[in-house]
């Protein structure tokens, strides 16, 4: 792994360490580039998720830009956030990408008038309506273009247990959306780090989903392996390397630069 562009840091309040904290352990492994992508500051969500104050924006910017000042020399920066898609809030992706290298769309939320709030968790789809909003949801964002690619695309199946037709049919309408939108799709590592789960069919990861990733691979979409680095230590791990053999048993060729 020489390029990380999900990376995370103590603003969203799930994660330890300042970006200077991830830049020089980034530099220390020999990177090429370093992608920060905290949790966007978002009203939608913000009673819902551990994220980004608003105030916090200009403070993160201010670090990450520091950091390009004093290291650029030695690696190549780039400002991001990780955001969920919704389509009345275009106007605000437009405006963060002003200030920003790119935008990693990571759809933690979608729109179900029967929750609370009319949101529902990303970890508790369970009905075919819930797949296919996700799907859906997808879809429209990619089309958007605001978005360098897709966080682990495959969360839609964290509760799902059965990968029935249904779902191998929404599997390949949003992997056939990546292709036909030139957008890579991440096999993210810390779904490994939330380790092995006993399963009907014994055990497995909620995600990375290997049926998911078959269908990809048959499919031919674009790939790449991010971290989701929660502490500088996670840029490079034993997990990021069995993200990696995950990839290579499947025959995936993955991406190291986008």
């Amino acid at each position: 792994m020489k390029n990380n562009y999900h990376t995370h840091m103590y603003l969203c309040r799930h994660a330890v360490g300042d970006v200077e904290d991830y830049v020089k352990e980034a530099i220390e492994l020999g990177f090429d580039s370093l992608g920060m992508s905290d949790h966007a500051p978002f009203a939608e969500l913000e009673d819902r998720s551990v994220r980004m104050h608003p105030s916090d924006f200009k403070t993160y910017l201010a670090q990450c830009n520091a950091c390009i000042r004093k290291y650029g020399t030695k690696l190549k920066i780039y400002k991001a956030l990780e955001i969920e898609y919704f389509p009345q809030y275009k106007t605000m992706y437009e405006q963060y990408l002003k200030d920003l290298d790119y935008l990693a769309l990571g759809q933690h939320y979608i729109k179900d008038e029967d929750s609370s709030g009319g949101l529902r968790s990303t970890y508790r789809l369970q009905t075919q309506d819930h797949v296919r909003t996700y799907v859906n949801t997808l879809i429209e964002a990619i089309g958007t273009k605001y978005f360098k690619f897709i966080c682990h695309p495959d969360l839609m199946l964290y509760g799902i247990a059965n990968f029935d037709s249904f779902v191998e049919s929404e599997s390949k309408r949003l992997i056939e959306a990546a292709i036909e939108n030139d957008i890579p799709l991440e096999i993210n590592v810390n779904g490994i780090r939330k380790g092995l789960r006993e399963m009907e069919a014994g055990l497995r990861y909620l995600y990375p989903r290997l049926e998911f990733w078959r269908l990809v691979k048959d499919m031919g979409a674009r790939v790449i392996i991010s971290s989701d680095a929660h502490q500088p230590s996670h840029l490079y791990n034993h997990e990021v390397e069995i993200a990696y053999e995950f990839a290579r048993q499947l025959g995936i060729e993955v991406e190291e630069a986008i």
